[in-house]
């Protein structure tokens, strides 16, 4: 989907919704500095249990960390393993709060996004993003990802890498246990079936050149994400980081809200 496309859908779910102006500049925004979080890859494909896509290749990289200040134009941010960095902001940067969610909220249809370890027929996800409307299509497909959140944030290995999948969630799935591995991958998309026993869950997800069927234990974290602006931004909160070397301001910044890690 074009960037064109994105914010077209965005302006539509926005007055659907009767948003004020200021939500719906922010929808926007937001909708265009997400398209980051599909193109953070390189174009090797990381194959799942369907047929792998491979994302675009960007400059960009992902900061994941604790907030240590807020200045005029960047945020101090000390990484889960213990770097300081230093992210820049300008007014092209996207906001957005990361807000606890459930399983029992996804329904058939919904675009969503899943880190995973495991490859082949165990995949297992270690988190999962359901995408508001305004942002179906998003890095749609399969392809490199690096340690999420969750992961990082537990003191897990930050070397480690992972796959992305982006999809359309065409039927819920029911609960599956599983155990999650310290490598990751990212799979967003389509919900197309679900299958296992209890306390299991099984989602297919679908995108452009395949599907993944993806196993989602008791437990694993699932947020949404809420459009907000940069006056919340405070220390002490937990950030998910889109930059690009290619750009002066950062692109995108989650912000976990009420204390939530952002998972991906």
């Amino acid at each position: 989907m074009t960037v064109q496309g994105i914010l077209a859908r965005t302006s539509c779910f926005a007055s659907i919704q009767g948003c004020d102006t200021m939500t719906m500049k922010a929808l926007a925004l937001l909708g265009s500095a997400i398209i980051a979080l599909g193109g953070c890859s390189g174009p090797k494909s990381t194959e799942a249990n369907g047929t792998a896509a491979a994302g675009p290749a960007t400059t960009a990289t992902r900061v994941r960390g604790v907030v240590q200040s807020v200045g005029a134009n960047a945020l101090a941010v000390q990484t889960y393993d213990g770097r300081a960095v230093s992210v820049a902001l300008d007014t092209k940067t996207g906001f957005a709060w990361v807000v606890g969610a459930s399983l029992a909220t996804l329904k058939d249809g919904d675009f969503i996004g899943t880190a995973t370890t495991g490859t082949g027929d165990a995949v297992r996800a270690v988190e999962l993003v359901i995408f508001p409307e305004s942002m179906r299509g998003t890095g749609e497909g399969h392809y490199d990802w690096d340690v999420p959140g969750v992961v990082a944030a537990a003191g897990g290995d930050t070397s480690g890498s992972s796959a992305m999948t982006n999809g359309t969630v065409e039927q819920q799935s029911a609960m599956t246990n599983g155990t999650v591995e310290q490598q990751s991958a990212m799979t967003n998309g389509t919900v197309t079936e679900g299958a296992g026993k209890p306390g299991e869950t099984t989602l297919t997800v679908s995108y452009k050149g395949g599907k993944t069927k993806v196993l989602v234990p008791a437990g694993t974290p699932v947020v949404r994400f809420e459009p907000t602006q940069r006056s919340v931004l405070a220390k002490g909160q937990k950030v998910f980081v889109v930059t690009d070397a290619s750009a002066p301001g950062a692109k995108f910044v989650a912000i976990g809200k009420d204390g939530i890690t952002p998972p991906m």
